[in-house]
């Protein structure tokens, strides 16, 4: 009796590690056939015998991957029509994951895709989910797509997109209002590739700006040095004039703006002239204005940037005699109220800021100058321009 107990356990033994050859083989058969709805229900039945075997997770994967297609081929034909496996890009990915974790060399059945290669194949669908989901609003998705596609790229050694992903995180981030994760994503993206995007560099350094750490500013400009130069420079340029400007290095200020202008492009002159002005080289900034002026003398921004210049050499006058106010140094106090500089400074300032306003009425920053350049002057504030200033100050 107890003989045969013994066969039967055998047979039994050996039946099951039959069916579940048979069932891995057949799996394989349909999907070489494009069975795929089929090999999914052949995969239900294993998994569940199955939990710590490596093949059979990594077939497991490739019946995912499969799905994926499948409901991708229904859509191209319908796009109405709705996902029938939604989360098989997902199942994919943890498959083939547990794959590795269980046998790191596991070999895939011919035809199929290998736990490494098929998380590479897995990048760009991923990426693409993520994508459709930032443009929806869907942050959560979103930022989890993303990751995975970094995920992925990672395995497949691709730094660069990888880089990409990080920096698309950093976005979701920052529209979500969450800065602390923008700038951790920032920093990352860097650290994945260093040359990605001189935009993480800049974004990064506004962001130390705003934390006053002139430390971490100059440092990550010295980064971004490093890894752009010629036409990527050019990004560079504005937080780099920030910079000088910040921490008072004129000298590598006007060094800068030389090289900026001389690259000739037009735009990059109201840019220079403000750092400039805020560095009071306010001859050096009037200089570059007028001569571009001369080529384009109804161009807003450059008016603008004259009035802002007079502007600024006013204020820059009122603090030295305010300066002289507090040091009870009243006869200086006085001669600077009353000097001739601080006369022209005021009358220049309005008289720019005006041929700035009739040429664009609506901006908010020239029109509060010169209200208060014409009240200093005390003359007539039109109604039209305090209307505009308090409409544009209620939004």
């Amino acid at each position: 009796m107890k003989k045969w107990m013994l066969v039967l356990v055998a047979l039994f033994v050996s039946a099951s590690a039959f069916s579940q050859t048979y069932t891995l083989d057949d799996v394989w058969q349909c999907l070489r056939n494009n069975q795929v709805p089929k090999a999914k229900k052949f995969m239900e039945s294993i998994m569940a015998n199955n939990p710590d075997d490596a093949a059979t997770w990594l077939m497991q994967a490739n019946v995912n991957v499969n799905l994926y297609t499948y409901d991708q081929d229904r859509r191209k034909k319908d796009p109405s029509v709705a996902l029938r496996y939604p989360t098989a890009l997902e199942d994919a990915y943890a498959a083939f994951m547990k794959a590795v974790e269980l046998d790191p060399k596991v070999e895939p059945k011919t035809g199929m895709l290998g736990a490494v290669k098929g998380q590479e194949l897995l990048a760009d669908p991923f990426y693409e989910k993520a994508s459709a989901a930032a443009k929806k609003g869907k942050t959560e998705d979103a930022l989890k797509y993303y990751q995975l596609a970094a995920n992925c790229y990672e395995i497949a050694k691709a730094k660069s997109n990888a880089a990409v992903c990080f920096l698309q995180m950093a976005i979701v981030h920052n529209q979500a209002g969450d800065k602390e994760n923008y700038e951790k994503m920032l920093e990352k993206c860097i650290r994945t590739s260093p040359e990605v995007s001189e935009a993480a560099y800049v974004e990064l350094y506004y962001l130390y700006k705003d934390k006053k750490d002139t430390v971490k500013c100059g440092e990550i400009l010295a980064k971004a040095e490093k890894h752009f130069t010629g036409d990527k420079e050019v990004g560079l340029y504005e937080p780099m004039m920030d910079y000088y400007s910040t921490t008072g290095n004129t000298e590598k200020l006007l060094a800068l703006c030389d090289k900026v202008i001389a690259a000739g492009d037009p735009k990059m002159v109201p840019i220079c002239a403000t750092y400039l002005t805020n560095a009071k080289s306010y001859a050096k900034a009037e200089q570059l204005l007028k001569a571009e002026l001369e080529k384009n003398p109804n161009n807003f921004e450059l008016l603008k940037q004259m009035g802002y210049r007079y502007a600024l050499e006013y204020y820059d006058i009122q603090d030295q005699r305010q300066a002289a106010m507090n040091a009870r140094q009243y006869e200086e106090a006085t001669r600077l109220f009353q000097s001739p500089e601080r006369k022209a400074a005021m009358e220049n300032a309005h008289e720019w800021c005006e041929k700035a306003y009739q040429v664009n009425p609506d901006n908010l920053e020239n029109n509060r100058i010169l209200r208060e350049m014409k009240i200093l002057l005390g003359l007539t504030v039109p109604q039209e321009l305090n209307d505009k200033i308090n409409a544009r100050m209620q939004h």
